[in-house]
């Protein structure tokens, strides 16, 4: 016996819901590892996501967000992307944000940048009704080569109904390929605090039956 139309698209609908609460706690590499000097721009794109082998015909969720980046100050950068995949199940996405820095790399003391950002969802063609999701990060880098850099970090997500906080630490590096090109490679532990041995993804990659281990590849052209 076929399903009612509605309570298909109510269980479509909370499956996408499930997808993007569990990818926007760490949702690519958008925010800069550090911020960008004043007047300058720079372009970004992240593929990556949880690894789930047996969900996924190439073994993770193909994440995919697109943004820019501009430095307001020698201090401040603002940034925003647009989250790709969601477009598949009509669903737009968009963050905005920005990051400072609180300190200078001296020596082995890191560099310190912290960012803060709104990222946003809403179901296409339905009346306007976005979910928002505050996000705070923050990293620590060593530059050990020129303009290669190695960072540690989290991000905390919340989420407002039913309440919820994910925390994402992470770890990467970023590295230059040319003058005016770099690849930034991470791994990360999404929403590390929260049980995921069942679900969407069954805690196919998870630590201790927490959260769900994943990595991003990401490309910053500098304009």
């Amino acid at each position: 016996m076929t399903a009612p139309s509605h309570l298909c698209k109510s269980h479509s609908l909370l499956a996408i819901t499930a997808l993007v609460l569990f990818l926007l706690s760490g949702c690519g590499s958008g925010q800069p590892v550090r911020v960008l000097p004043a007047g300058s721009s720079a372009l970004t794109a992240s593929l990556g996501g949880p690894i789930v082998p047996s969900k996924s015909p190439v073994g993770f969720v193909p994440y995919l967000t697109a943004g820019i980046q501009h430095g307001i100050s020698d201090d401040l950068t603002i940034h925003g992307n647009l989250h790709l995949l969601m477009t598949a199940f009509a669903v737009g996405g968009l963050d905005l944000g920005a990051s400072v820095r609180a300190c200078h790399q001296n020596e082995a003391i890191p560099e310190v940048t912290v960012g803060a950002r709104l990222i946003g969802f809403m179901k296409l063609g339905d009346p306007i009704a976005p979910r928002l999701y505050p996000d705070l990060s923050v990293n620590a880098s060593w530059e050990i080569a020129d303009r290669t850099l190695a960072y540690i970090g989290t991000h905390g997500t919340f989420q407002w109904k039913p309440g919820a906080f994910y925390v994402s630490p992470f770890l990467g590096m970023q590295f230059p390929l040319s003058s005016s090109f770099s690849l930034q490679t991470e791994l990360i532990w999404q929403a590390a605090n929260h049980d995921t041995r069942a679900g969407i993804f069954e805690g196919q990659s998870s630590i201790g039956g927490m959260g769900s281990f994943g990595g991003f590849i990401a490309g910053v052209f500098t304009l």
